[in-house]
């Protein structure tokens, strides 16, 4: 095992005071933890322990200055020379004390958080509800803004605006959402929903071709595919996605349907034998 060099210990203290000045106290700590622990363990002596112990002064004025720090350990924290294992074994504890009382007090935060963001959503849906679109929109607005940190605000709006009817409104937050998670299978099945609802046709063949590309094709997509050929008339497209519907599902009722539709057009056009014009020779008789 390589031993640990006075300039790796220096680096962590100076990792630890700058850490101390953005109030990072879990890796102030740690950072301070690795460097008693390689003091102890290193055969380090004269000059640059001397030097070290003197960086070590200075971590330990900026950790006391930390707001935390100072209303656990009023008198600050102190540590004795030759007693760095000790105070090591403090650190340590510290750390994971204070690791823990930090997330604690992340989750109760998120949670009130979490309360909040229900509280207006509830609010949002009965503007709805009650006719208020307008300001519905715009509390909805709000919410997908202050709220950008909670995974999936974005698809949650636009999934509840599109079960509203409020397709236009919806399409933006389900692109948005989309584009951060491209697997989101609710957005997908919402932003395609919102295309059929505006009888975007081309829009939501696009959709369900990005659905498929990002989480896969189903027998519900296909099918879905070919009522939206079968708007266009497209009959060879209609054919195809019927099948793949009736592949995975040879029970699909809807799909065999549009399938025995589609079928005698695309055949027939196969079949038909294109038109042969000939020309007409002529002769010429002037001699």
């Amino acid at each position: 095992m390589s031993q640990i060099s006075a300039k790796t210990i220096r680096e962590d203290i100076a990792r630890a005071r700058a850490y101390a000045k953005k109030n990072e106290y879990l890796r102030t700590l740690e950072c301070l933890a690795n460097a008693l622990k390689n003091l102890v363990t290193s055969p380090i002596f004269g000059a640059e322990k001397f030097e070290i112990h003197a960086h070590l002064d200075e971590a330990m004025r900026d950790l006391n200055k930390m707001p935390m720090i100072q209303k656990l350990f009023p008198n600050g924290l102190t540590y004795q020379k030759g007693k760095e294992k000790a105070f090591y074994g403090k650190l340590i504890r510290l750390h994971k004390k204070l690791g823990e009382a930090m997330e604690k007090a992340r989750v109760a935060k998120l949670r009130k958080r979490l309360g909040v963001l229900d509280d207006n959503l509830i609010k949002a849906e009965k503007l709805v509800k009650s006719d208020n679109q307008l300001e519905a929109r715009k509390l909805y607005r709000k919410i997908s803004e202050y709220f950008q940190d909670i995974e999936g605000i974005d698809s949650d709006i636009g999934n509840r605006l599109a079960n509203f009817g409020m397709f236009p409104e919806a399409v933006e937050y389900l692109v948005k959402a989309i584009q951060v998670q491209q697997n989101d299978i609710r957005a997908h099945n919402a932003l395609i929903l919102c295309y059929e609802g505006m009888e975007e046709t081309d829009k939501a063949i696009n959709a369900i071709k990005e659905c498929m590309r990002y989480v896969g094709s189903s027998e519900n997509l296909y099918l879905r595919l070919a009522k939206l050929h079968l708007k266009k008339r497209e009959w060879g497209e209609v054919f195809n996605n019927a099948s793949a519907a009736v592949d995975r599902n040879p029970l699909n009722v809807e799909a065999k349907k549009l399938l025995k539709q589609a079928e005698p057009r695309v055949f027939a056009a196969s079949s038909a034998s294109p038109k042969q014009t000939s020309k007409k020779k002529t002769h010429d008789l002037n001699f």
